[in-house]
C-alpha cells in the first residue's frame, strides 16, 4: 500500500460509504417490506420520520461518494512519482490494470446513477403526496449495491496498490500506429479519419447543443407532441452518440494540439500532467452535460406520476439548462484553446 494522504481519504471514505451503503440497503428492504400505500393516522409520524431517516442517509452516502471518482484520479496522479518508469497516470494503471480498469468503469456509472437517485428523489420530497416513495426505494436499492461495489474495490485496490515493477512509458500505448484510438475510426473513415473524426466532433456537439437549447425556446410548447417526442429522442441519441466522438476526438486531435505535441495522443497527460491547466473543467463539463441528458430521461422514465408532473417539468428545464451550458461552455474552452494554440 502507498501511503500519503490521498489513499488515506480514499481509504476513509470508502470503508465510511461501505458501511453506510450496507446499513442504508438492509433500512431500504425492511422499509420496502413495511411500506403501505394508506398509512393509520397514529402511524403516520413514524412512518414519516423512518422513511425521512432512509432518504435522508441515502442523500448524505451518495453527496460523498460522488466525490469519489475525481478524487480517484487525484490519488493515481500522486502514486507517478512511486511507480519506476511512470511518466503519467497511464503508467500507475498498468499495475493492478484489472482492478484500475473496472474502477473507471464503475465509478462513472455509480456517479450517474446516483445523479438520477438525487433527482428523482428531489422530486419526490418536492411534491407534498410523495407518490414516488416506493419507486425512489426500489431505486435506491440499485443505487446502493453498485455503491458497496464500488467501495469494496476501492478498498482492495489501495491495500493492493504496491510498486513492485518497473512500467512502461504512456508513449508505447498512445503513439503507436495500431493504437485503439486510431484503428477503430481509420477502419470507419479511412486513412483520413483524423479531419473527419474533427469535423464529426463539432458537427455532433453543436447539434447536440441545438437540440437542447430547442427544447427551452418558447415555441416548444407550440409544437405537436409528436414533434417534441422526436426532438427528445434525437437528444438522447445524439448523447449517446456523441460520448465516443468526443472520447476519440480528444485523444486524436484536441489532446496532442492543446499539449502542442502533435504526435503524443495520451489523455492521462493532458488530464493530469498540467500542460493544459483546465483540461479537467473541459472534461469535466463534458461528462455533466451529458450525464444530465441521462438523468432526464431518468426523469422521464421513472417521475410519470400526474401529481409529480408540474415539478418534474420545472427539474428538467433546470437540467436542460445546465446539460447546455455544460455542452456549449467545454465546446467553447476548447475552440479557445485551439484557435491560440494554432
Amino acid at each position: 500500500m502507498i501511503v500519503n494522504i490521498y489513499t488515506l481519504i480514499m481509504l476513509f471514505v470508502a470503508i465510511f460509504s461501505l458501511s453506510l451503503g450496507g446499513f442504508l440497503f438492509l433500512l431500504t428492504i425492511r422499509t420496502l417490506i413495511s411500506f403501505k400505500t394508506t398509512v393509520p393516522l397514529e402511524d403516520k409520524s413514524k412512518f414519516e420520520r423512518k422513511g425521512y431517516l432512509v432518504f435522508l442517509l441515502a442523500c448524505v452516502t451518495l453527496s460523498i461518494r460522488m466525490l469519489a471518482w475525481p478524487w480517484f484520479y487525484f490519488m493515481l496522479q500522486s502514486f507517478v512519482p512511486e511507480v519506476p518508469g511512470a511518466m503519467c497516470m497511464f503508467g500507475v494503471t498498468q499495475i493492478l490494470p484489472s482492478t484500475v480498469t473496472f474502477l473507471q468503469i464503475i465509478k462513472p456509472v455509480s456517479f450517474f446513477i446516483m445523479g438520477g437517485w438525487l433527482l428523482c428523489y428531489y422530486i419526490d420530497k418536492s411534491t407534498p403526496t410523495v407518490p414516488l416513495a416506493r419507486t425512489n426505494l426500489y431505486f435506491l436499492l440499485i443505487v446502493c449495491c453498485v455503491l458497496m461495489v464500488d467501495c469494496a474495490v476501492d478498498i482492495y485496490y489501495v491495500l493492493r496498490m504496491k510498486p513492485l515493477m518497473s512500467v512502461s512509458c504512456c508513449a508505447t500505448f498512445f503513439d503507436v500506429p495500431l493504437r485503439p484510438s486510431a484503428m477503430i475510426p481509420q477502419a470507419i473513415f479511412g486513412r483520413h479519419f483524423q479531419k473527419i473524426l474533427f469535423i464529426l466532433y463539432y458537427l455532433a456537439n453543436i447539434t447536440l447543443i441545438v437540440l437542447l437549447f430547442t427544447s427551452l425556446s418558447k415555441k416548444w410548447t407550440s409544437l405537436t407532441p409528436s414533434t417534441r417526442k422526436i426532438i427528445l429522442y434525437c437528444q438522447a441519441v445524439m448523447g449517446i452518440i456523441n460520448i465516443p466522438i468526443v472520447i476519440y476526438a480528444y485523444i486524436e486531435n484536441i489532446a496532442p494540439r492543446l499539449m502542442q505535441l502533435p504526435y503524443h495522443h495520451c489523455i492521462y497527460c493532458f488530464m493530469g500532467n498540467g500542460m493544459v491547466p483546465d483540461a479537467p473543467i473541459m472534461l469535466g463539463l463534458f461528462v455533466i452535460g451529458t450525464f444530465a441528458i441521462g438523468g432526464m430521461g431518468i426523469l422521464r422514465l421513472l417521475c410519470k406520476n400526474e401529481e409529480s408532473k408540474l415539478v418534474t417539468e420545472r427539474l428538467l428545464a433546470k437540467v436542460n439548462t445546465l446539460s447546455a451550458f455544460c455542452l456549449l461552455a467545454s465546446l467553447i474552452m476548447v475552440t479557445i484553446h485551439l484557435i491560440f494554440n494554432n
